[in-house]
């Protein structure tokens, strides 16, 4: 009977056992992430590995990019202009200016940024001046204005420029009107006046007709927004030249202090007077200064470019006119920081540029200021001490 009783109770715990694990746990196990380290190392359960700090870049002997310098658009000392590549935004303005005995003096040429000269018929040279006022304002009148050719045309559309002139030989005239303001905007000054348009031009009465002819760069301008607004804008970042600070130094090792030159006839000459004061260039022509009519102060310029152009008479032209071939390259020298540099100049197309390069094939880097070029017949009619 004991036995029967102990044998019962036996069954009865074995069987209260087996019913005990199916019931659910009072508390949830904690979890790996909540667990302390030294807890989780007790209970031998693996842990996520300790999170690192997120790589950085290796460091590199990279410069920082500088950013590139302002082209300079001014002679430092006078303020006048320096027709930089890149400083452009708008087009800048070209006048054809009379270099007839009866024109003297002009107007103007002395705030000009660049100034071109060449023949245009029985020796007699003209000026084509270029303004840029955006860079520079232009403060008077300039003139007197005179006649296009077509290699004046030829140049300007290099520039891009507002080009403004009083008639002109046949073919320039041709060649403007083909272009219809694309390369240059065309204001022709005597076609204004034969049809009674006077807001663009004035006459002076005190010199003789056709010699007495002004304008003003605002009123160049008035007319691009009057009558051609529609082609005033246009690329210019290629329009101008290369330059830089003064530098008399780099002159040293092949000096000029004076030049000369002439076109057709040995009596009629130019010169120009290097002053180590100023780092300019002075000019005469029939030996005797050449000065402006406003200030009466002597034309100065900053570089002088000398390029030899070859020229020839236009068969059969009633007025004796010539053609230049400036679309190519020829021979040059550059007077420069009281130096000279053997160059060649280029000009691949009539919408191209004229650059000036070294005998390296370096594009010639002028000091800041303004720039005369001289397209002479011959590099022999020129002379340099």
């Amino acid at each position: 009977m004991v036995r029967r009783f102990a044998l019962l109770l036996t069954l009865l715990a074995a069987l209260l056992a087996a019913c005990g694990g199916d019931a659910a746990p009072t508390t949830q196990p904690t979890t790996v992430a909540e667990l302390p380290p030294t807890a989780a190392a007790a209970t031998g359960i693996p842990t996520a590995p300790a999170a690192t700090a997120a790589p950085t870049a290796a460091a590199t002997d990279t410069p920082a990019a500088s950013p590139t310098p302002a082209p300079l658009t001014t002679d430092s000392r006078t303020g006048r202009p320096a027709l930089a590549r890149g400083a452009l935004t708008a087009r800048p303005i070209v006048a054809m200016i009379d270099n007839h005995p009866d024109a003297y003096p002009q107007t103007g040429l002395d705030e000009a940024a660049v100034v071109f000269e060449a023949l245009a018929e029985y020796g007699v040279t003209r000026y084509m001046a270029l303004y840029a006022p955006e860079l520079v304002p232009v403060q008077g009148e300039i003139g007197p204005v005179r006649s296009a050719r077509i290699y004046f045309v030829q140049w300007a559309m290099g520039f891009r420029a507002i080009y403004t002139h009083a008639g002109g030989s046949p073919a320039g005239l041709e060649r403007l009107a083909a272009d219809n303001n694309n390369l240059v905007i065309d204001i022709d000054l005597v076609y204004l006046e034969d049809r009674g348009i006077f807001s663009y031009s004035r006459r002076e009465r005190g010199r003789l007709a056709p010699h007495n002819l002004y304008t003003r760069p605002g009123r160049v301008e008035l007319f691009g927004q009057e009558r051609a607004a529609e082609s005033l804008a246009t690329d210019v970042s290629q329009v101008g030249f290369l330059y830089a600070a003064d530098d008399p130094g780099l002159g040293a090792a092949n000096p000029a202090s004076s030049i000369g030159y002439y076109f057709l006839y040995s009596d009629d000459p130019v010169g120009w007077f290097y002053e180590p004061g100023t780092n300019e260039y002075f000019r005469t022509r029939r030996n005797r200064p050449h000065i402006d009519a406003v200030s009466g102060e002597q034309l100065s310029f900053k570089s002088v470019a000398v390029m030899e152009v070859n020229e020839a008479p236009i068969p059969g032209d009633p007025k004796g006119r010539i053609d230049q071939d400036v679309i190519g390259e020829g021979a040059a020298v550059v007077f420069a920081n009281g130096g000279q540099t053997a160059a060649t100049w280029r000009k691949e197309s009539e919408e191209g540029p004229l650059r000036f390069f070294d005998e390296s094939g370096a594009e010639i880097v002028f000091p800041a200021g303004p720039l005369w070029i001289a397209a002479i017949p011959s590099l022999g009619n020129l002379t340099i001490n």
